[in-house]
């Protein structure tokens, strides 16, 4: 069986710690004459995994890693065409893990005040994915304008979703956006829907039994839909996964 057969026979699944299984790729490229498309892919998905979740530790280690890499083809006097196009990759993985970093929460040192607007609209999509601007603002006890700005600073942070539910928005947290808000304190171990994936099933139902808005509804509509004694419609969830080590010899 060929590296790459391997790399992909051996993908971890959910929960394996992503640092060890970087640590494992890179201890296989490191003894092998060529990176195969099977190691890049195992890569590029770790990087994605790690990047949906959050996972400082593991992205640093494959940044390492691929640093580690890249200086391997510094020191070959003159590459072949195989080794130059390894190299080109080796640097485009290097720039996606740059900016997976830039992107946490750590990075753009996102520090919320707990009774503020920002963490408030955190907590609140935390506890209910699908909440509108206007549902938002009655939570919040401000108007819409605010929760537009504050939206967008989330969203910059990478914090929350924003997608359209007819005529107006619908704010779901990300996975980076729970975890941020669960280590800053903000949800003080209460139980939350698990946030979900860009990639989330559409049809699953919300935590309180709630559906989706259908598209002939207008916002008035399914704003009345709230009221005690209706049937409320919006909603959905979903999830992500793996990561550093050292370099590799070129014969």
């Amino acid at each position: 069986m060929n590296a790459g057969a391997q790399a992909k026979g051996r993908l971890p699944q959910l929960g394996h710690d992503r640092r060890s299984e970087a640590r494992r790729l890179f201890d296989a490229m490191e003894h092998s004459k060529k990176i195969t498309d099977g190691q890049f892919s195992a890569l590029g998905m770790l990087i994605t995994d790690a990047s949906l979740c959050g996972d400082e530790p593991a992205l640093t280690a494959v940044q390492d890693g691929l640093q580690w890499l890249h200086r391997n083809y510094l020191d070959t006097p003159a590459l072949d065409g195989d080794q130059r196009e390894e190299r080109g990759r080796v640097l485009g993985l290097i720039d996606t893990v740059h900016w997976a970093l830039r992107r946490l929460p750590s990075g753009l040192q996102l520090s919320l005040h707990p009774d503020g607007h920002a963490a408030r609209f955190l907590v609140a999509v935390a506890r209910r994915q699908g909440l509108s601007n206007r549902q938002l603002a009655a939570e919040l006890g401000t108007d819409e304008t605010e929760i537009s700005r504050v939206g967008r600073k989330l969203l910059s942070a990478g914090v929350v979703w924003r997608r359209k539910e007819w005529r107006h928005n619908a704010w779901d947290i990300t996975p980076r956006g729970l975890q941020y808000a669960q280590n800053a304190g903000l949800l003080r171990d209460e139980a939350v829907p698990a946030a979900r994936s860009r990639g989330g099933l559409e049809g699953r139902p919300r935590p309180d039994g709630a559906e989706r808005a259908r598209p002939d509804e207008t916002p008035e509509r399914a704003e009345r839909a709230q009221e005690p004694g209706r049937a409320e419609r919006t909603g959905r969830p979903g999830q992500p996964r793996r990561p550093g080590g050292h370099g590799r010899a070129h014969g």
